[in-house]
């Protein structure tokens, strides 16, 4: 049964249809075959079976034993009787047929989840849920697109949406339904939604009755479904208003019947809610004349009228909204007052019944329920607490909704929002008088409240009030309904806007001020709210007139007649700490005015902050000294929230940053603060007893009283420390205030006011909390608090001080600052770091860090609580960051001005930050889990966060005592190590990215956390490469204090870590939307192969990880989502060739794809390498057919793939060259300074240094006068943007040729690794040297040109396979290819000898290649006539030319280690090649030339003695080259020519002169070490073949040579009779060297009997014999 399909496709359905509802699906292809594919499910809706006897007996059979099979839909189930009984639960909690809730069961495995079998029920009751709350949802959205189709203007989605909802409303006849059964069946479903919900209502009351907790897997379980089914709830009331708004049938019967279910409605408010948008929008289908006959309305209207046909109504209050929307609508019908049957008299009683009607509905509290829907459906997500006041105040006697409700959906939201504003403009254009009667009769009720005698059962209800705010909340977020709003000046909604604008009584005018502040939304709306403030501008005089309408004219008049009355009151003197006296109150006349200055204040702050127009006119054209007036109603003594609104209306007026409006405030402010109070006062100040001795610090305690102030202050100090938004220089090196700011009243600077936000606010917002304030509040006041510190450490510019440092800039004299001593002391900067090390802040800080992540996760992100979490990880990371420069620079800065500065507040036992979090480690775990918050903001700070922690040696490094599970182990890992399974199963979602993520082609939110996550783990494997970490914690391994294990029954065990997801992902994800690779793709990609190849190589997890990776067939799954390079052209959209890509993220597209594959090949190597290793044939034998292209399925068919040397053509991609910038003023500046470890190139630019470095130098130029005029400004800024992009495409391009050589070596490396250890049959293995070298060739020679490097490392690896390529040709099938492969290498190889850039290695690779290329070939024949093959070769070294010697030769002599001995070899086989094919006359002629032979003598035989005495770290390599070089003397004595060539360099005179003959091995050599005797003895038997081909060369006729060789026997005769003696007795001698020693004595015969030494010495014998005897 594939049952799972419609719930996954209709989820599909769901989520393209919210992608198409906000216009960002890309394929509407695809939604168009969703339609269609779930149209028979979507025609099912909310059909089901209900409980039946027979499908019981089925399930629950009576027999008994009962079998063990159990059939469902025809097939067969193994089931037991707790599944039974699951199923009959299920059953009887959804009212559904047993096999049906039977085969829900079968759906959910006992461990879906990891949930035990008691959970079933509750899994198949989810599934239930959850897929009719599927099925509606997309039936809302489908019927929502369909009334909304008119305005796509686009025929083909019109078509496609009328198309599906007509085939959903025809009947099963075919006849055309048209809605009514769809809203019978909503009826209904709404009903049994509801009886459901009462259901669960009453399960949970059981558990609270029987004392079980509200927690554990039955609460969750029952909180889920409450969920769902309120999900349910909120769809079927959407498809009713969707069909009301629609053009379907919806007659008066079906709305009767809506009246007649919801009459009876007890369910609680929350559900209740959900019924009015439908009230709403069905009274404006069927109460209006447009949509409905009159008689239908009139008899509809009876349902609400006094009279037998009304309905009773449960809920009173639900009854009373649904009149006044019905009355709104229908009111309608009577605006044309000709129209309709009635008399006058009729009309006038009609019209008061209705207008009685509506009256009594408001009474029965009609606003009060819809105001409260408005609150819950939009609660104040940040503290707001005027409107929070204002609202309770309205919603004082009305019920409150349950605490426990889950949250309103945003579709729910939005619905009813639109569904108010309807319902606000047709009461106001409907009903005039209503609204007229609201105000009359409340301005009667005030007048009667204040009269002289007031009559005590007056009673004020400020209704209109009420319709006020419910407007402010219908419009506050909807920027198109209010931008038509405005644009219509004629309009009923703006008349009503004026109208109530005027004499406006309290709390009206607040009332009246939020629904002005709800529609000023957005920078137009609010400047049209600031014309609409402007109509009326005229200052008023005199007595203050309060029937005038609100105005800029009225507002500003308010606040000079109340700060004017507090200037002219005297001041009571007063003690210091001495509280406010109360009587200051009193000059505020009453708690009415407080509320209008408040709402007048907090109107103006919002236009203000939304409005450029609003704030140039108040700064610019204003006469009138609103920051004065603040400043003094500020410091009047009135109510906390008062105060808090002066403050924030001046920071509103900062909004644009003006420096001269900025430091005015500061100047300001500080006067104010210094001298007790504003500098316009004219009443006598009061008189301090005991002068405080900061009394700028005193004067600030008074604000921190209540939160609310306190916030406002620290807000304002926020704004006025904030960098200008339209500061366009990157060179941050100006102070946030006048630097000699406070100067003459106390020390320089801001610290007074950074001592009293952290010193005061922040450290005592603990205290708030005790002292019951709210909770929220306080999170407002900690937020704020944090932002300061934020803001005042991450505008500190410490690049400044770097540059000062290692530049010779003079950064005094360039920046803004009058020097970098006072930029560095007086920034708040310094004052913010010393209170992060003061213990009340330190605890204050990670008590606001230290939250619940689970009450994180289910608020909004804008919640003050998140954001306040928020803000503390960031202030923590800053601190992380920055504290070297504090400690290194500025603190030993700040203590030589100790005299003008405040005392230290910070704990001088704090050597870092480290030491801090160290003493809050439990809460820097607390901290850490946030990495998995569903809230992208906080999880990507703490990951960024943890970067940094995981490379603390302090943090991470063992303990010694105390927890066993923290002994021996890096601390934060021993915190995490049990709640780490649950940190990564979250990470592990940002894994999953799959064609629907990336098809959009913008940059996915989890692939952000993916980067995140993914450069945390790397930093934390590089950070500890050989011990536990938190990555290793993490990825799922067990840390202990010996290194990492699995544990059994963990998810790495079972395959569901966090390093199987990374597997996955690297195996899996894509890396193009075609036709363009994706840098974001590819970054996750590399990241995730980077994860895997960390563990793999490190010896901590290598036998842990190689396994499990072999076990998921990993390398195979690499492999087959491997592309070719060129089947994307573009990377990022911009191809490699261009410019531009060196200058943006395409450049790291390209050199991410690069690591990609360098990643692969390593692992590729290794696998195979172990494999060999471990004789596991198997796993070599699949390993080599996965790389050579071929995957072998467990199936044992064969899938195609690219193979290893598919996958070189990274090498093919051209980039295009760095930029270079042309300059005249810059000409000369050192950017060294501004170089940065990079770790794909070791080092980069720092872009950021660089251009302040740039910008310093420009304003030293202009201060010394070497820019003239505008001209020479605009160029040095053009040189300074055309060297930015210099340097970053050289960092671009740099890095792409490092990832290229990276991955070159890692290719050459697999490849000679699948050579060496692949374990193939030996025509197999020519075959793969013959494709390696197929391969090798080209990218060889283009590489000549490109990268030295590369081309060294390929001409290693063609070294390497040339062996197994030579063998190809004793093979018939291969000998023709091989022949042409090698001819082609040796080719390759001539040209890379002859090129001049070409460097010593890889000279010294081409020489062996040529040479074993050579020796591989038969140069001559049987009859030794040259081959074929030699003159192929002759032919290819003649066009190489006279430079292919040249360069051998001084290789030979001047070449270092095997370099030199290559070349000798390799000038062997030519002299071989030459003589073979008889041309050794051209071959001799340039030898001579060159002087070759004379020097090859000198540097072999004539330095041979002095290379044995001196200590010659490179012996062995210098032995091979005297044999080398002895070979090729050799092979010269050949022939004549050649051998006359030898004698004539003075070979017998080296050979003398090397006293290699002149040591008697009998008597003793200076050589101690045997093997160094073995060595002796072999350049003895070299010397002596070179003597003998000389003579035998010469032939036996040339007397002279052989004079000159038995005059070398006679010299060295005593070495000659010493190795004569120690070999005659050779089966004696037990020392070494025996093999050498006889050599020696064979070379020696062999010369003696070439020269006939021995004969001529017997003939001296002789004479000498007779002459003795004749004397």
């Amino acid at each position: 049964m594939d049952d799972e399909a419609p719930l996954h496709r209709l989820q599909c359905l769901q989520r393209d249809l919210i992608a198409f509802s906000e216009s960002r699906l890309p394929n509407v292809a695809r939604l168009s075959a969703e339609l269609e594919d779930s149209i028979a499910d979507l025609k099912r809706f909310l059909d089901q079976k209900g409980k039946n006897d027979e499908s019981r007996k089925v399930v629950w059979p009576t027999v008994t034993p009962r079998p063990e099979i159990l059939a469902i839909e025809g097939v067969e189930f193994r089931v037991n009787d707790a599944f039974r009984e699951s199923a009959l639960r299920v059953a009887e909690e959804a009212s559904l047929d047993e096999l049906e809730a039977a085969k829900l069961c079968t759906l959910e495995t006992p461990d879906a989840g990891g949930l035990p079998d008691t959970a079933l029920p509750f899994r198949a009751l989810l599934r239930y849920h959850q897929y009719r709350q599927t099925v509606l949802e997309c039936m809302r959205m489908l019927l929502n697109q369909y009334n909304d189709a008119p305005s796509l203007n686009d025929e083909h989605l019109t078509l496609m949406f009328t198309q599906t909802v007509d085939q959903l409303m025809r009947g099963p006849e075919g006849q055309q339904d048209a809605g009514s059964k769809l809203w019978t069946k909503c009826l209904e479903g709404l009903t049994n939604v509801e009886g459901l919900l009462g259901k669960l209502a009453e399960h949970r009351q059981t558990l609270a009755m029987t004392g079980r907790s509200n927690q554990g897997e039955v609460a969750e379980a029952l909180e889920a479904q409450r969920l769902l089914l309120t999900r349910q709830h909120e769809s079927l009331a959407g498809i009713l208003t969707c069909l009301l708004n629609g053009t379907f049938a919806v007659d008066s019967q079906a709305y009767r019947s809506f009246v007649t279910k919801v009459s009876s409605l007890d369910v609680p408010r929350d559900i209740a809610i959900h019924y009015l948008p439908v009230f709403i929008a069905s009274a404006a289908r069927l109460g209006s004349g447009d949509n409905t006959l009159e008689t239908e309305s009139h008899n509809l209207h009876k349902l609400y009228a006094a009279g037998p046909a009304a309905q009773q109504w449960k809920a009173s209050d639900l009854r009373a909204a649904a009149i006044v929307a019905w009355l709104a609508e229908y009111n309608k019908r009577f605006a044309d007052p000709t129209a309709g049957k009635f008399n006058l008299q009729e009309r006038q009683d009609a019209e008061r019944a209705r207008l009685d009607l509506f009256m009594q509905a408001v009474k029965d509290k009609a606003f009060h329920f819809m105001l409260a829907a408005c609150q819950w459906l939009k609660p104040e997500v940040w503290h707001d607490p005027a409107k929070l006041g204002l609202v309770g105040f309205l919603l004082s006697d009305a019920p409150a909704m349950p605490l426990d409700a889950p949250d309103p959906s945003s579709a729910m939201v939005e619905m009813t929002m639109n569904e108010l504003q309807n319902f606000t403009e047709a009461l106001i254009e409907n009903m005039p008088d209503v609204v007229r009667r609201l105000k009359a009769e409340e301005d009667d009720q005030r007048r009667l409240r204040w009269a002289p005698a007031p009559n005590d059962q007056t009673h004020f209800e400020p209704d209109l009030e009420r319709f006020m705010i419910i407007m402010a909340y219908a419009y506050q977020d909807d920027q198109d309904a209010t931008q038509d709003f405005w644009l219509d000046k004629e309009s009923n909604l703006y008349g009503f806007l004026r109208w109530v604008s005027q004499r406006l009584p309290t709390p009206r005018v607040a009332a009246f001020c939020e629904l002005l502040r709800s529609v000023a939304n957005s920078s137009n709306t609010a400047n049209h709210a600031h014309r609409f403030l402007l109509e009326d501008s005229t200052m008023l005089s005199g007595k203050l007139r309060r029937t005038y309408s609100v105005s800029w004219a009225q507002i500003f008049a308010e606040l000079e007649v109340f700060a004017s009355s507090l200037r002219d009151k005297p001041a009571m003197p007063q003690a210091v700490g001495q509280e406010t006296p109360a009587y200051v109150d009193n000059h505020i006349e009453g708690i009415e005015t407080s509320i209008m200055l408040e709402a007048y204040l907090r109107l103006a702050a919002h236009i203000c902050r939304s409005s450029v127009d609003a704030r140039n006119w108040i700064l610019r054209e204003q006469t009138f000294h609103l920051g004065e007036v603040l400043l003094q109603l500020a410091s009047s003594g009135i109510e906390g929230r008062l105060q808090a609104s002066c403050f924030n209306m001046l920071s509103a007026l900062l909004v644009d940053k003006v420096a001269e409006v900025n430091d005015g405030i500061w100047v300001m402010l500080d006067n104010w603060i210094a001298a007790g109070g504003p500098a316009g006062s004219t009443a006598t100040r009061p008189a301090v007893t005991g002068k405080p001795s900061n009394p700028e610090r005193y004067y600030l305690q008074r604000f921190a009283e209540k939160p609310e102030t306190a916030t406002a202050f620290v807000a304002l100090l926020i704004a006025l420390v904030t960098t200008s938004p339209s500061q366009t220089e990157i060179v941050l090196d100006t102070l946030p205030f006048p630097e000699h700011l406070g100067a003459p009243n106390r020390h320089g600077g801001i610290e007074a006011y950074i001592d009293f936000a952290l010193g005061t606010v922040f450290k005592q917002s603990g205290a708030y909390l005790a002292a019951t304030f709210d909770a929220t509040e306080v999170s407002v006041l900690r937020y704020t608090c944090l932002q300061l510190m934020y803001v005042a450490l991450s505008t500190f510019n410490e690049d400044l001080v770097m540059l000062a440092n290692t530049t010779s800039m003079a950064v005094d004299s360039a920046i803004k600052a009058s020097s970098l001593a006072a930029y560095a002391r007086l920034h708040p900067f310094a004052r913010v770091m010393d209170w992060l090390f003061n213990d009340s802040i330190i605890a204050a800080l990670f008590a606001t860090a230290q939250q619940d992540l689970d009450i994180l996760d289910s608020l909004d992100v804008g919640s003050p609580l998140v954001q306040a979490t928020i803000k503390s990880v960031q202030v923590m990371n800053l601190a992380l960051r920055l504290q070297a420069t504090y400690f290194d620079v500025v603190r030993p800065i700040v203590k030589m001005h100790s005299s003008s500065r405040a005392p230290t507040v910070g704990n001088a036992a704090y050597a870092s930050f480290d030491d801090v979090m160290l003493g809050q480690l439990p809460v820097v775990a607390q901290v850490a889990k946030f990495a998995a918050s569903n809230h992208a903001d906080l999880s990507l700070e703490t990951l960024s966060f943890l970067q940094k922690v995981t490379v603390s040696r302090k943090l991470s490094e063992t303990t010694q005592a105390g927890d066993r599970r923290l002994r021996e182990n890096n601390r934060l890992v021993g915190l995490l190590q049990d709640s780490s399974d649950a940190m990564a199963s979250e990470l592990a979602l940002v894994f999953d990215i799959g064609e629907l993520d990336i098809e959009s082609g913008e940059l996915p939110l989890k692939v952000v956390k993916a980067h995140a996550t993914l450069d945390m783990l790397i930093r934390s494997l590089d950070a500890s490469p050989t011990k536990p970490s938190l990555a290793h914690c993490l990825l799922g391994f067990t840390c202990d204090e010996c290194g990492v294990e699995i544990a059994s029954g963990s998810a790495f065990s079972n395959a569901r870590s966090l390093f199987h997801t990374v597997a996955a992902c690297a195996a899996q994800i894509a890396v193009a939307i075609p036709p363009s690779n994706m840098s974001w793709l590819l970054a996750v990609k590399r990241g995730c192969l980077e994860v895997i190849a960390k563990l793999t190589l490190s010896p901590l997890t290598a036998r842990l990880v190689q396994p499990d990776l072999l076990s998921m067939e990993f390398l195979a799954a690499v492999m087959q989502t491997q592309i070719p390079a060129a089947i994307n052209p573009l990377w990022d959209a911009l191809l490699p060739n261009d410019p531009e890509a060196l200058l943006s993220s395409s450049g790291a597209a390209l050199r991410d794809f690069i690591v990609a594959r360098k990643l692969s090949f390593d692992l590729a190597a290794l696998q195979l390498q172990a494999a060999a290793v471990q004789k596991a044939y198997s796993v070599q034998e699949a390993t080599m057919s996965i790389l050579r292209g071929v995957i072998r399925l467990p199936t044992g068919e064969a899938e195609p793939t690219l193979s290893v040397f598919d996958l070189v053509d990274f090498m093919d991609i051209v980039t295009a060259e760095p930029l270079e910038a042309s300059t005249k003023f810059l000409i000369d500046l050192d950017l060294s300074a501004c170089i940065k470890d990079d770790p794909y190139t070791g080092m980069a630019y720092d872009l950021s240094v660089s251009e302040q470095l740039l910008v310093l130098r420009k304003r030293e130029l202009v201060n010394g006068g070497t820019l003239k005029d505008a001209n020479d400004e605009q160029q040095i800024d053009d040189e300074i943007r055309a060297t930015l992009a210099s340097l970053l495409s050289s960092n671009t391009f740099r890095s792409i040729k490092a990832a290229r050589l990276a991955a070159v070596e890692a290719w050459t490396e697999l490849v000679a690794v699948m050579i060496t250890c692949g374990d193939l049959s030996e025509r197999d293995l020519a075959l793969l040297a013959l494709q390696a070298l197929q391969t090798i060739l080209p990218r060889l020679e283009s590489s000549l040109s490109d990268s030295m490097d590369v081309a060294t490392l390929l001409g290693s690896l063609a070294l390497v396979v040339l062996p197994a390529a030579l063998s190809a040709l004793s093979l018939q099938q291969l000998a023709s290819t091989a022949h042409e492969r090698l001819m082609a290498a040796f080719r390759m190889c001539l040209k890379a000898l002859t090129d001049s850039t070409a460097e010593l290695v890889l000279r010294g690779i081409c020489y062996r290649v040529c040479r074993e290329v050579i020796k591989s070939m038969p140069l001559t024949d049987a009859d030794g006539k040259s081959t074929t093959h030699a003159k192929q070769l002759l032919q290819l070294v003649q066009y190489a030319g006279d430079r292919l010697l040249a360069v051998g030769c001084e290789d030979a002599f001047s070449g270092r280690g095997l370099t030199r001995v290559s070349a000798v070899m390799f000038i062997n086989m030519l002299v071989k090649l030459s003589q073979a094919t008889r041309s050794s006359a051209g071959m001799l002629r340039t030898l001579s030339k060159l002087n070759f032979v004379p020097v090859l003598i000198d540097t072999s035989i004539g330095s041979v003695a002095a290379s044995f005495q001196a200590e010659d770290e490179e012996l062995q390599t210098t032995l091979a080259y005297f044999h080398a070089a002895l070979n090729l003397l050799l092979t010269l004595c050949r022939n004549a020519d050649s051998t006359q060539l030898v004698l004539s360099s003075g070979f017998f005179s080296a050979v003398e002169d090397s006293r290699l003959f002149s040591t008697d091995p009998d008597i003793g050599l200076d050589i101690d070490n045997p093997r160094a005797l073995v060595e002796f003895y072999k350049l003895l038997a070299a010397v002596l073949r070179a003597v003998a081909a000389i003579v035998l060369s010469h032939g036996s006729n040339n007397n002279a040579t052989k004079q000159e060789a038995k005059r070398f026997l006679q010299h060295n005769r005593y070495s000659m009779q010493a190795v004569f003696k120690r070999t005659s007795a050779i089966q004696k001698t037990s020392g070494p060297p025996e093999k050498e020693a006889l050599n020696v004595a064979q070379e020696f015969s062999r010369l003696m009997l070439l020269t006939g030494f021995l004969e001529d010495d017997e003939s001296a014998s002789q004479r000498n014999s007779r002459l003795d005897g004749f004397t």
